[in-house]
């Protein structure tokens, strides 16, 4: 299994129907699911792949659960150029001023379910390792001015989760920044209390951060449906939650899963990629 730099990129092509199969999964996950490929293709972060498998699902529907891209949201939209922009002015050896030319967006609160591939595929990294990397791919996403504390705290999160860490430790250890109210950090919180009252039970958990879901006014009629961000805390949660008690998760869970070979090969690929660069690291320190 593969997937290698897209020869060209066609016209962009938009859902005008929108199905039952778009709500398969959102155009974050899309986004988380491009990350995934590439850091197990290259073999780490690399600002020019991601940004090439951004644009492949643009324009080419790669990821996308229909197989074509739906519009993306602005903030998607703007996204993709503020990587592409400074990909290009790096390429050519130029120092550019970003404010100079483009206005790098907030990061949305889907956002942390975006970068969740750097604690997948670092999760045996040094803490500093996590950190340059994050780093790195916010500044790319985002620009220099945005902080990077609330991705820190979730990435480490669920690095935590993902080693076994027991739940009530990885909750004392999280600290979040006192007054912050934008979306990421809201959206954190509301996490964080979802963990300390899900009683130790998935099916808990998933119930109660369904009571966060929350409705929003589309920007037009062609985007996908299924936005990360109104559903967001129950993503989370599972990704989370499904670290913690993956051993009791419901069996009629996997079996309603869309796309679950694709999917399952995927988890195998970057497991295998992850522990054969643990080996040669090793081997070369």
């Amino acid at each position: 299994m593969g997937y290698g730099k897209p020869e060209k990129f066609g016209p962009e092509r938009e859902c005008s129907d929108q199905t039952d199969l778009c709500l398969a999964w959102s155009d974050d996950i899309s986004l988380t699911l491009c990350f995934i490929v590439s850091l197990t293709y290259y073999g780490g972060y690399s600002r020019e792949h991601l940004a090439q498998q951004y644009m492949n699902w643009w324009m080419n529907g790669f990821m996308s659960p229909t197989g074509v891209c739906f519009t993306p949201h602005v903030h998607i939209k703007q996204t993709i150029e503020q990587m592409s922009i400074v990909q290009a002015a790096d390429s050519i050896g130029v120092i550019t001023d970003e404010k100079s030319y483009t206005a790098p967006p907030p990061p949305p609160a889907a956002a942390l379910l975006r970068i969740s591939p750097i604690a997948y595929f670092y999760a045996n990294h040094l803490p500093s390792i996590r950190l340059q990397v994050i780093t790195n791919c916010i500044r790319a996403m985002f620009g220099q001015e945005i902080s990077i504390e609330i991705f820190v705290v979730y990435i480490e999160l669920l690095v935590s989760a993902l080693n076994g860490q027991a739940k009530e430790e990885i909750l004392q250890s999280i600290h979040i920044p006192i007054g912050q109210c934008d979306p990421m950090s809201t959206a954190l919180i509301k996490l964080i209390d979802v963990l300390q009252n899900d009683n130790n039970d998935i099916k808990q958990g998933v119930q109660q951060a369904l009571t966060f879901n929350q409705s929003a006014e589309q920007e037009c009629k062609w985007l996908n449906p299924y936005d990360s961000n109104q559903t967001l805390i129950v993503t989370l949660y599972l990704q989370v939650g499904g670290a913690l008690y993956y051993k009791t998760i419901p069996s009629e869970w996997f079996t309603r899963v869309y796309a679950k070979e694709t999917l399952t090969a995927l988890v195998k690929w970057l497991d295998y990629e992850r522990q054969s660069k643990q080996v040669e690291e090793k081997n070369s320190s």
